[in-house]
């Protein structure tokens, strides 16, 4: 069994990731999406502030259907999925999430910018920096393609 971990902007591209990873893995997996955002100054967000109330604010209806997709279509390979907030944008801070989470792989879209809104940031340098594995995954996106292609890509082989 393994643990992988997979940055995560909510769009299909991390989701065409975890396709790769089941196709391509002869091991379970256990799947980490992590999403990477700053904290609002703002103190009555820092009191209320809720990883799990972040993720459902952020997260689309497609991303979900698409989870669903994979584990109903790989269920001998996915054992779970579950989601992590990176809040500091320091490598050091990526590394003690990674380390807690007992990741043992990142996956890292080749030649993809992160859609980003509000606080989010990329989180690429900070896992390449980290020390903690990572294999970085060409998944050839045609230039011009819509979500929804994407997430009708994961229904095909």
């Amino acid at each position: 069994m393994r643990t992988i971990l997979i940055p995560t902007d909510f769009t299909s591209v991390p989701l065409l990731l975890l396709k790769h990873a089941a196709t391509n893995m002869n091991h379970q997996l256990d799947v980490i999406f992590m999403y990477s955002t700053s904290l609002s100054d703002s103190i009555t967000d820092l009191l209320f502030y809720s990883p799990k109330k972040l993720i459902a604010k952020v997260i689309s209806q497609d991303f979900n259907e698409g989870c669903i997709i994979m584990q109903n279509r790989y269920p001998d390979k996915i054992r779970s999925i579950r989601y992590e907030v990176l809040t500091s944008a320091h490598s050091n801070s990526f590394a003690m999430l990674a380390q807690s989470n007992k990741v043992d792989e990142v996956l890292l879209p080749v030649d993809y910018n992160f859609q980003l809104k509000h606080l989010a940031f990329d989180p690429t340098r900070h896992i390449l920096h980290s020390g903690v594995p990572v294999s970085e995954v060409d998944l050839h996106l045609p230039v011009r393609i819509t979500e929804r292609d994407l997430i009708a890509s994961l229904m095909t082989n």
